[in-house]
């Protein structure tokens, strides 16, 4: 369920095979059009743009696509599969509708929406969150390993993944096990009129996300327990 006071419509999509996205006026609630999807199981997450006729959904299981529609011509821009990624929130920006905040379990995506003339295009730029203690990691390389050297005796570098074995998309995100990390787990996020985001997390933290660097500070620290209280205070 989805809803846009500015246009003053509310979306909903039904739960059958091949479902479509219902728009309504509100509040006559005419109906003024039917997106219909291809292929599609079940849409988890419908969000309006503030400005513009624009409609940004996701699909669960099997697909997990998000796509962006213009809602008022009935026509599909664009979209982009996410495989096996399950979302938890999805927002456009409200000061730029180009722009859109993907939410998972434990990670986030700033979508950028590419247009030339009629041809739409989404971009991926993810976010990299803090661990689980809040601490923002620099960046890692983890396509080559970390012995890389300019010195070619030994044999030219191999990616990672090559060594690994694997190949085509596995290849692409393969990460070593001694080098995942546990991030936060974002539960909430809102925008900011400098198009920023601001994101509560599962754990405590309260993050500020620069949405054109994509860059991430921690705002608030994590709150102490009690129980952490009580057993400092027994020491002092």
């Amino acid at each position: 369920f989805a809803a846009n006071a500015n246009s003053q419509v509310l979306a909903f999509s039904d739960r059958k095979l091949n479902p479509s996205i219902y728009i309504y006026t509100f509040p006559e609630l005419s109906k003024p059009t039917e997106l219909k999807g291809s292929d599609v199981l079940d849409y988890t997450l419908l969000a309006f743009s503030f400005t513009g006729p624009y409609l940004a959904s996701y699909s669960s299981v099997p697909e997990f696509v998000l796509s962006v529609w213009n809602w008022q011509e009935n026509i599909l821009l664009c979209s982009k599969p996410q495989p096996g990624l399950t979302a938890t929130s999805l927002s456009f920006n409200p000061m730029n509708w180009q722009q859109l905040c993907f939410v998972a379990e434990s990670a986030v995506t700033i979508w950028h929406i590419e247009r030339s003339k009629d041809e739409h295009h989404l971009t991926r730029h993810p976010v990299e969150l803090p661990d689980d203690c809040g601490v923002v990691s620099p960046h890692e390389d983890f396509f080559f390993p970390a012995s890389r050297c300019n010195d070619p005796y030994h044999g030219p570098d191999l990616p990672v993944s090559a060594i690994a074995g694997l190949k085509g998309d596995e290849a692409e995100t393969f990460v070593p096990r001694n080098c995942i990390k546990t991030s936060v787990h974002p539960t909430a996020h809102c925008w900011t009129a400098t198009s920023e985001i601001y994101m509560g997390c599962k754990e405590g933290y309260i993050l500020s996300i620069d949405a054109e660097k994509y860059s991430v500070c921690v705002l608030q620290k994590k709150a102490s327990s009690v129980q952490d209280f009580l057993s400092c205070s027994k020491y002092l």
